[in-house]
C-alpha cells in the first residue's frame, strides 16, 4: 500500500516530492524524497531545512498551501523558494495532516505550471492515507512484531513456531496481519519497513539481507 501511494505521488509531481510521515520529536518516521538529485545535495549542504518556508508552514498549520502563495506569508531567509526555483521546481504545493505532535507534511514540485485543485486534493488523500496506515503500524500489536522479529533473526517457520510456542497456522495468520498493518505484501519487506519505524532492531536485518529462508508462502 505504501509502494502504491509513493508511485501515485511520483505521477502527480514530475519534479519530485518530499514526504515526512509522522514528524515527531524533529524527526519522521519514514521518509521519502524524489527531488532532483542535484537540489537535494545543494539542500542539505546548505542546512536549508532550518528555515525553509514550506516546511515552516507545514508544521504550523494543517491543509494545503501553493508555494507561490507561501511566499508572501512566510520570511524566506535562506532564498529557499527562489533557489529551488532555478532548481526546476518552480512550482509547488506544501500538504500537512495530523496532530502537531505527529504530522505528516508533503512537498510536490512541477516545473511547467500550478497543481490543480484535483491534483492537489488527490495528494492530500493520499498523504491522509500514508498517515492513517502509519499510524495503524507504529500501534503494531507486539504478537505481530515478535513474528516479524522471529523470520528477520533467521529462523525458518518450524523454528520460530516452537520460539514462539505456537501452530504454523497461527504464525501465517500474524505474519498476514503484521504485513496489513505495514502495508506490504511479503514477509522481507515488512521486516524492511518495521525496521524503518523503529519497531524491529537493524541487528535483525543482517541474516535477511543474506538470503535467509522465509518458509512457505503465507496462504
Amino acid at each position: 500500500m505504501l509502494n502504491r501511494i509513493d508511485t501515485a505521488l511520483a505521477e502527480l509531481a514530475p519534479r519530485g516530492v518530499m514526504v515526512g510521515y509522522h514528524v515527531r520529536f524533529s524527526r519522521p518516521i519514514r521518509r521519502v524524497c524524489t527531488y532532483p538529485s542535484s537540489w537535494i545535495t545543494d539542500y542539505t549542504r546548505l542546512n536549508m531545512i532550518v528555515a525553509d518556508p514550506s516546511v515552516i508552514w507545514c508544521i504550523q498549520n494543517e491543509g494545503f498551501i501553493r508555494w507561490s502563495d507561501l511566499v508572501r506569508q512566510i520570511a524566506d531567509p535562506l532564498d529557499v523558494m527562489r533557489q529551488a526555483a532555478d532548481a526546476g521546481l518552480a512550482f509547488g504545493v506544501s500538504i500537512s495532516c495530523g496532530l502537531p505532535q505527529s504530522r505528516s507534511l508533503l512537498g510536490a514540485a512541477r516545473s511547467d505550471r500550478e497543481f490543480t485543485d484535483p491534483e492537489i486534493a488527490r495528494m492530500q488523500e493520499l498523504l491522509q492515507q500514508g498517515h492513517a496506515l502509519l499510524d495503524r503500524a507504529t500501534a503494531m500489536r507486539p504478537i505481530l512484531v515478535e513474528a516479524l522479529e522471529a523470520i528477520a533473526c533467521g529462523m525458518t517457520y518450524e523454528q520460530a513456531c516452537a520460539h514462539l510456542g505456537i501452530s504454523r497456522t497461527a504464525l501465517r495468520y500474524r505474519l498476514h496481519a503484521a504485513r496489513a498493518a505495514l502495508g506490504v505484501e511479503d514477509n522481507p519487506e515488512a521486516i524492511r519497513r518495521a525496521i524503518d519505524l523503529g519497531l524491529l532492531s537493524s541487528n535483525s536485518y543482517t541474516g535477511m539481507v543474506k538470503g535467509l529462508p522465509e518458509g512457505p508462502s503465507p496462504a
